[in-house]
């Protein structure tokens, strides 16, 4: 298992979304970014889950619904 690393995680966001990294902030949320479709949400889980050598829970990739949220979740699965 790979540790916590928030530097990763913006990356992901960033080549997933198609994003720069200074929109990436706590505020991004999945009902606000056009970037941020369903498609896009799995393929994040995907990048999430093989950068970092875990599987995320069902329950946990419905909730993640905003970046800080995410980076909640997956501090769970990384310490």
């Amino acid at each position: 298992m790979t540790l916590f690393d928030e530097g990763k995680i913006k990356n992901i966001f960033c080549e997933v979304l198609g994003l720069p990294a200074q929109e990436v902030t706590d505020t991004l949320a999945y009902n606000s970014c056009v970037q941020w479709d369903s498609l896009k949400h799995l393929q994040l889980v995907a990048m999430f889950e093989e950068t970092f050598d875990i599987e995320i829970e069902m329950d946990d990739i419905i909730a993640m619904e905003d970046y800080s949220k995410v980076k909640d979740i997956l501090h769970k699965y990384l310490v």
